[in-house]
């Protein structure tokens, strides 16, 4: 409900204090939700602990969109904790995890898989936090991100190209 609020302050283009308060409250409910489901008992499980932390970039957004809204931090920086944070982690984790349960592989990471999940939260982190703290190095950030994020990409790309062109391992169709 809280993130429909807040589409509905931004659609209604409510008044900035409003749009952060909502930001806020939601920051604090996803935070809660976070917390519930004990992302640190995953960290040994790499195909769930990067759920967790894609997940975790939907609270910073909601923090930073919060701060932005009050003018504390460009609105740019938000919506890179999203998009680089919480798309890229999301679509990563879920790519691998599906890739593999749907070609009849374990629910399991390699090297290959964790190099991903490091190098697409090594671009947020580059995209969203290096800007905040050194202003002076946005242009550095920005490639920097870029590049993990590209290499978390092309990785995915060349170790599951192998996966998803080839027959079940079980046999089975689909």
């Amino acid at each position: 409900m809280s993130i429909l609020a807040l589409l509905a302050a931004d659609i209604l283009v409510m008044p900035d204090v409003v749009i952060g308060s909502i930001a806020a409250g939601a920051t604090l409910i996803h935070a809660a939700r976070l917390a519930l489901w004990r992302p640190w008992r995953t960290l040994t499980t790499p195909i769930v602990w990067i759920l967790h932390c894609a997940y975790a970039w939907i609270v910073i957004y909601l923090a930073l969109r919060a701060l932005a809204a009050w003018e504390l931090v460009p609105a740019t920086i938000a919506t890179h904790a999203l998009t680089v944070g919480a798309i890229g982690g999301l679509t990563l984790g879920m790519m691998t995890r599906t890739s593999r349960g749907h070609t009849g592989r374990p629910l399991k990471t390699g090297p290959a898989e964790i190099f991903c999940y490091a190098a697409i939260q090594l671009a947020a982190l580059a995209r969203v936090f290096v800007p905040l703290a050194f202003p002076s190095l946005y242009l550095q950030a920005v490639v920097a991100s870029g590049l993990l994020w590209s290499a978390a990409f092309g990785v995915f790309t060349i170790s599951y190209w192998p996966i998803l062109s080839r027959p079940r391992l079980d046999g089975k169709s689909g």
